[in-house]
């Protein structure tokens, strides 16, 4: 789990939303912008995984994967697009967003 410090508020996701890039792979996608300070947010639909328990769980599962992969000087908000996560495929995002 990413500590408190690097993960992004609600309203913080919303500014991000609005003005962020966006970048893509085949089951993930980002939005991000430039920052001081790197942080992340990961969402999950209800589209994806119905329960409550399973979302949370891919969050936890993405926030782990991302302790060693946050890239630097950005805000990160990824969204999970399949119930389950590639490890590699969220690598290859993090890099590109590098």
């Amino acid at each position: 789990m990413l500590p408190q410090r690097s993960r992004l508020s609600a309203a913080e996701v919303r500014v991000i939303l609005k003005r962020g890039r966006s970048a893509r792979s085949a089951t993930l996608s980002a939005k991000y912008v430039p920052a001081v300070h790197s942080r992340a947010a990961v969402v999950v639909s209800t589209k994806v995984a119905k329960s409550a328990v399973a979302r949370n769980r891919l969050r936890r599962t993405c926030y782990d994967a991302l302790r060693p992969l946050l890239p630097p000087g950005k805000n990160v908000v990824f969204f999970l697009h399949k119930p389950t996560l590639d490890i590699g495929e969220l690598k290859e995002l993090c890099f590109k967003l590098s």
